[in-house]
């Protein structure tokens, strides 16, 4: 079973996802993920992504969400993990209005 697989996998996973948070940063603050099954039941993953402010300014916005997202394919074997990825951006200033923990 893939989802299975990927959780076995989960700390080389988190490891993986750690080292692309690092890599993108300042404009990447960090990156939470939950493996869990989609709406029709597909083992999934999916990335809460949190910016700087600077990056989730309407001019960057998209050149730094394709390199996340980039970042996390080379990172990442989806499709050996049988995942389906799912991606969600926020900005520190939303999160701080927020205040949603799963974003923590």
């Amino acid at each position: 079973m893939p989802m299975r697989f990927a959780v076995a996998n989960e700390t080389d996973i988190d490891r993986r996802v750690k080292n692309v948070a690092r890599k993108l940063a300042p404009d990447v603050v960090r990156i939470r993920y939950e493996l869990t099954p989609n709406s029709i039941g597909q083992d999934s993953i999916f990335f809460r992504v949190m910016l700087s402010d600077d990056a989730s300014r309407e001019d960057r916005l998209q050149e730094v969400t394709e390199r996340v997202e980039a970042e996390l394919l080379k990172a990442i074997p989806f499709d050996e993990f049988g995942l389906y990825k799912y991606f969600n951006y926020r900005s520190l200033s939303e999160q701080a209005m927020l205040k949603e923990p799963a974003w923590s």
